[in-house]
Order: C-alpha cells, then sequence, then structure tokens
C-alpha cells in the first residue's frame, strides 16, 4: 500500500483461524516488515468466544512481539445489541486474553446513536484501551470525540469510486479509516490517492471480495 517513508496506518481485520486453512496468512503477517502503524483485529467467534484459545493466544503473543496492536473484534447489531453484552465481550477479551496484550476493541455494525457509543468508549477508557468505530460509512464528526478511530469507509471499489467523503480535514489522518475491497493491483494508488486527498491515513485495501476479505491477508501490504 503506501510507500513506507509515508508511516501511516494499517488497519488489518483478520478473522480467520491462526492454525490449519489459513495459517499461511498469519504466517505471512508475522513477516510483515514495515514502519507503518499496524492494527491487527482478531476476531474468534463473532467477538472473543467463551474461553481463552490458545492458538489465538499464540498469535497475539507473535503480533505483540512485532509491535503490532491487537485489537478485539465486538459487535453492537447498530446500536440495539445491550450494552451489557458488548462490555461484557470487552471484559472477556482483557480476561481471556490479558490486559496488557489487548490494545483496543474494533467496535462494529456502528449506528448512529452518539450516546450508546459514549458509554461503549468509556467503559473501554476505564480499562485504559483504544476504540475504533466502525460505521463503515461517513458519521457525526462528533463521534471522533468518543474514538480513536473510525471507518468511514468499509466497501468495494464499485462503491468507493463514487463515494465523498465528508471534510475530515481537522482531524489527525491516522484517525480516520478506510477500507476498499475488490481492488486490482492497478487501482490501488487511485485508492490511496483518494484517500489521503481526503484526510485518511489509515488503510486495508484488498484484491478479494465478500467474506474472504476478512480471511485473507491483503496482498497490497507493504
Amino acid at each position: 500500500m503506501q510507500s513506507s517513508k509515508d508511516n501511516d496506518a494499517y488497519i488489518i481485520p483478520l478473522y480467520s483461524y491462526p492454525v490449519g486453512t489459513h495459517e499461511q496468512e498469519w504466517q505471512r503477517l508475522y513477516n510483515l516488515t514495515t514502519v507503518n502503524d499496524v492494527f491487527v483485529i482478531v476476531n474468534v467467534y463473532n467477538g472473543p468466544g467463551e474461553q481463552s484459545d490458545p492458538n489465538f493466544s499464540n498469535a497475539i503473543t507473535r503480533l505483540r512481539s512485532r509491535g503490532f496492536k491487537v485489537i478485539g473484534y465486538v459487535y453492537t447489531s447498530y446500536g440495539s445489541r445491550s450494552l451489557e453484552d458488548v462490555k461484557n465481550d470487552m471484559d472477556k477479551w482483557l480476561n481471556f486474553y490479558g490486559s496488557e496484550r489487548i490494545d483496543g476493541f474494533f467496535i462494529d455494525e456502528v449506528g448512529g446513536n452518539y450516546y450508546y457509543y459514549r458509554e461503549v468508549f468509556q467503559h473501554a477508557r476505564s480499562r485504559n484501551k483504544l476504540v475504533i468505530l466502525n460505521p463503515g460509512t461517513n458519521i457525526n464528526a462528533s463521534f471522533f470525540t468518543i474514538a480513536d478511530k473510525i471507518v468511514v469507509f468499509e466497501s468495494p471499489l464499485r462503491s468507493f469510486e463514487d463515494f465523498r467523503y465528508d471534510d475530515y480535514t481537522e482531524l489527525d489522518p491516522k484517525r480516520v479509516c478506510t477500507i476498499v475491497y475488490e481492488t486490482p493491483q492497478d487501482k490501488v494508488s487511485y485508492v490511496e490517492n483518494k484517500a489521503k486527498q481526503n484526510n485518511s491515513r489509515c488503510l486495508y485495501i484488498h484484491d478479494k471480495d465478500g467474506s474472504e476479505v476478512y480471511f485473507y491477508l491483503s496482498p497490497y501490504l507493504k
């Protein structure tokens, strides 16, 4: 993706199991050499699961040994999931895999209820953890007061071509994240340039489509 000299951020949702069928994808991630900040979203079973998994524990150890940030996946059903369940999932990540080894939470399926997500943010902050919100599209700028990063786009290239970013020029561009999939090699520079022009320097660009995006590592990481 970006040239290493840019020192931007990668946000990498890799939801596959770290051994077995997709083990080579994880090996590629462990071997990734970049000066960019790397935030890896780990998803055991639509969240932390019901118990610690030694294979994920080992994967987390290896990711942290590379200096990557480990971010636990938590879904919110666009604000309809009970806050108690959301908070419990956040705490399970810390209890199962060690508070010192989980850097924050990827809050998925984000809807427009600011006060709901403020409570999620406050819970994370009470545990001294980062928050990445994922509405997958533009959202009111006030949400940046309750998030460290926000994914403002997560869709295929064909949608990105027509997408118009809100005005994020007052923000640190590493806080504004863009995920674009179904992107052929000859369109990678186009995606990078459009994102950067709109003050988004937290990126993940993938060639695959559908669920494969989250089970295979992007070939465009540098």
